[in-house]
C-alpha cells in the first residue's frame, strides 16, 4: 500500500535531534521508481539501532535533517509525511533515501547523460571517476582530506544545528570520504541533480554507517546525521542563509549555468559560511590554440563563442572571478596542478 503512495521518494534522514530517544530504525518509502526497496542487511540485528558512533532513533518528521526549506518544497515534503509515518510504524533497518526536490516533482533532464542512468552511476564511481588523475586531480582520499581543512570547525565547537551539502555529489565518492572526517556538523546533506547519482551516495552513506557499526574505529567522532536531496543547483529547494558549508568536486563546469549555480549557493550559505569547489581549467597549450585560431581571446570570448557545458574553464583567474561575481569573498587558491583547481570563499 506505501508503495502505491504517489511520492516522489521519503526521506529517512538520521534525526540527531531525536537520537537520544531509543526507537526502531525505518525503511524506504518508495513509489514510482521500480518498487519498494530492499533492507540493507546490516550483521547482527540492532534493535534500537544504537551505534557505536551515534545512536538513532525514529524518524517521524521528515524535514528534521534538512535544511530550512522554501515554500514550495516544504509543503512537497509535508505530503509525504502521513505516509512516512505509517512506514516509520512498520519497518526496520531503513536505508537512506532520496527526497526528489527539483522544481517540478520527478522532473527528468532533457539533456540527459549516460551518467545519470544507474548502471552509469555505478560506472562512474567504479571506475570513470579515476581517470581524473590525469588532469591533476589529486585522488578521492587527498582531495577530501584537502577539502575538509577549510570545511571543519574548530575542535571542541559545537556542531548543533549545523549542516553540510554537498552539491553535486554525483555516486557518493567524496561524500563518502567527508562523512567520514567531517567536524562540527550534526547534518551532512547529499544532493545531485541525476536521480540515480543520488540513489548511488545515499547507498554508499549507508554502507559508511554500517561499517561504523560493524568494525568502529576506536577514537572516530562521531558520524553526521545523513540525507538525500535530488535538487537543481540553480533552483536549490533551500532557504535563504540556511547552509553552514557547501563543498561541491568537480560539479561546476558541468553546470547548465555556472553563474546561476554559484548564485544559488551564495543565497543558500549562512553569512560566513565556507564554499569550497574543485573544477577543471583548460590547459595552457590548449587555450594557446583557441587564440592562435581566433576562436577566443580571453575567459569572456571562450565563454561566450567556445564552451559548453561539461567542459573546462578557461583559467583559474576566470573561476576567482565567477565566485567574486557570485557574491563570495576571501576567494583562496587551495591547490593547482595540471587542470585541476581547488578553490574556498566564504559569505561575507
Amino acid at each position: 500500500a506505501l508503495a502505491a503512495e504517489r511520492t516522489a521518494v521519503a526521506v529517512p534522514a538520521r534525526n540527531a535531534r531525536a537520537r537520544r530517544n531509543r526507537g526502531t530504525n525505518l525503511t524506504t518509502c518508495q513509489a514510482d521508481l521500480g518498487g519498494p526497496s530492499e533492507p540493507h542487511v546490516r550483521g547482527r540485528d540492532i534493535s534500537t539501532w544504537a551505534l557505536s558512533r551515534r545512536a538513532w532513533a525514529t524518524v517521524t518528521d521528515l524535514g528534521s535533517t534538512l535544511p530550512p526549506l522554501l515554500p514550495w518544497a516544504a509543503e512537497r515534503v509535508a505530503t509525504w509525511q502521513e505516509a512516512w509515518q505509517k512506514a516509520s510504524a512498520l519497518a526496520s533497518n531503513m536505508p537512506i533515501a532520496v527526497v526528489d526536490l527539483m522544481p517540478v516533482e520527478g522532473q527528468e533532464n532533457e539533456n540527459k547523460s549516460p551518467f545519470e542512468t544507474k548502471i552509469g552511476a555505478y560506472i562512474y564511481d567504479k571506475g570513470y571517476r579515476q581517470l581524473f588523475r590525469a588532469l591533476g586531480y589529486p585522488g578521492a582520499d587527498a582531495e577530501a582530506a584537502l577539502a575538509l581543512v577549510k570545511i571543519n570547525r574548530p575542535e571542541g565547537e559545537s556542531s548543533d544545528g549545523r549542516i553540510c551539502l554537498d552539491l553535486s555529489c554525483g555516486p557518493g565518492i567524496i561524500t563518502t570520504r567527508l562523512a567520514s572526517g567531517l567536524r562540527g556538523y550534526e547534518i551532512l546533506v547529499a544532493s545531485d541533480v541525476s536521480e540515480a547519482m543520488t540513489r548511488r551516495a545515499a547507498e554508499q552513506l549507508d554502507a559508511v554507517s554500517a561499517r561504523s557499526t560493524i568494525r568502529p574505529e576506536p577514537d572516530a567522532a562521531p558520524l553526521p546525521n545523513f540525507a538525500a536531496v535530488r535538487a537543481d543547483v540553480t533552483a536549490m529547494p533551500f532557504r535563504d542563509s540556511s547552509v553552514d558549508a557547501v563543498h561541491c568536486s568537480a560539479g561546476a563546469h558541468c553546470w547548465l549555468d555556472p553563474m546561476d549555480g554559484l548564485r544559488e549557493v551564495e543565497r543558500i550559505l549562512k553569512p560566513g559560511g565556507v564554499f569550497v569547489t574543485s573544477t577543471v581549467v583548460l590547459a595552457p597549450p590548449i587555450r594557446e590554440k583557441y587564440v592562435k585560431g581566433n576562436e577566443c581571446t580571453d575567459a569572456e570570448s571562450y565563454d561566450d563563442d567556445v564552451r559548453t557545458m561539461n567542459t573546462p574553464f578557461w583559467d583559474t583567474a576566470s573561476v576567482v572571478a565567477m565566485l567574486q561575481k557570485a557574491g563570495l569573498k576571501g576567494v583562496e587558491i587551495v591547490k593547482e596542478d595540471k587542470c585541476f583547481v581547488m578553490l574556498a570563499a566564504r559569505k561575507p
